[in-house]
């Protein structure tokens, strides 16, 4: 004979279950575009004069929601989003990377120098400073990206 306390501890298991695949597939359903294996041949090279930042971060299970502003030198160039990548083409110089912290007032940021024909990764994460907003911001070296950026997916516009 069942009881009704393990009637309800069955309900609650399965109730548990359910929003769990239902957070599962609407987060592993939301795109933004092709992936980037797919769409790089199709990129116009970087011109000798120009340099390149390309800004991505990885799909992970923290602060998926999360999509702080990329600023750089002052200027709005797109947003973190999980799993994707963009590039800005610039003249060779300095610049400032700046993310805003989303819930508490501050920023993080770094500074880079770029030189002519010369791409620079960037890559933006959310770890364990997420609880705030915080988004963490890195240079990353070419060989390391180019194994990370082959399963995202391109904005060829990034949301500005």
């Amino acid at each position: 004979m069942k009881t009704t306390q393990g009637i309800w501890r069955r309900i609650r298991i399965i109730s548990i279950l359910l929003i769990a695949v239902l957070i599962v597939s609407i987060v592993g359903c939301e795109t933004f575009g092709p992936k980037y294996a797919s769409m790089k041949s199709n990129i116009i090279p970087l011109s000798k004069e120009k340099s390149r930042i390309v800004f991505y971060r990885s799909k992970g299970i923290y602060e998926y929601r999360r999509r702080p502003e990329i600023i750089l030198n002052e200027k709005k160039v797109g947003i973190s989003r999980p799993g994707t990548i963009f590039f800005v083409d610039v003249d060779p110089g300095n610049y400032k990377v700046r993310v805003p912290v989303m819930l508490s007032p501050g920023e993080t940021s770094i500074d880079i120098s770029t030189l002519p024909n010369e791409t620079i990764y960037v890559k933006t994460s959310m770890g364990a400073k997420a609880i705030k907003g915080r988004t963490d911001v890195e240079v990353v070296k070419p060989e390391r990206a180019i194994t990370e950026i082959d399963k995202l997916e391109f904005m060829a516009e990034p949301t500005k």
